[in-house]
């Protein structure tokens, strides 16, 4: 039990530590930059679940509240959390959330490869929407921005990155499994 914890709380940091990494590298497309954030966001959930994937990107939001630079662009700072990209920061944590839930109650315990991918798909596909709801919701009562605009900007240029990086994570999700499965045991 302590072994397993220890390993938990090992992954959630390096699930943080790659946001971290991540999220500065930024295509700077004003107000809302295109980051790979959501990548290690994507990862947090599938591999270390609904209780760690979360917390680590909880443990991001903190790093990033108190001013470190890890967010687009090299930010930080609460000032962020008051931004037009506020809604998609804190959405990191309910995504994370529903990624981990959907795949581990579905997926990764599967023995059927094909099986295991779809529900990984279908987790992601699930995360990216609650993300781009948390985020585009935001970004109305922030900007006072209609639907329509919001969408324009919140969603629109998002969605071939995003397939990118969830097409990339489907890839190396299961042999990061695997991996870790060989390691553990």
């Amino acid at each position: 039990m302590q072994k397993q914890l220890m390993i938990n709380f090992t992954l959630c940091a390096l699930c943080a530590a790659l946001t971290c990494v991540l999220a500065p590298i930024a295509v700077p497309i004003p107000p809302i930059p295109i980051t790979l954030a959501t990548f290690a966001v994507y990862l947090s959930g599938a591999l270390i679940g609904p209780k760690y994937g979360p917390i680590s990107q909880v443990i991001y939001l903190i790093l990033l509240f108190i001013g470190l630079p890890v967010g687009a662009g090299f930010m930080g700072g609460a000032g962020l959390f008051l931004g037009p990209t506020a809604g998609f920061l804190i959405g990191f944590v309910p995504t994370s959330f529903v990624i981990g839930l959907l795949y581990s109650k579905f997926g990764k315990s599967t023995n059927n490869y094909i099986n295991k991918i779809l529900w990984l798909l279908l987790s992601f596909i699930v995360g990216t929407i609650v993300c781009y709801i948390l985020g585009l919701v935001w970004y109305m009562l922030y900007s006072g921005a209609d639907f329509v605009a919001a969408l324009m900007v919140c969603v629109v240029p998002f969605l071939v990155g995003d397939t990118l990086k969830i097409i990339a994570l489907l890839l190396l999700v299961p042999q990061l499994e695997n991996a870790l499965k060989s390691q553990l045991s």
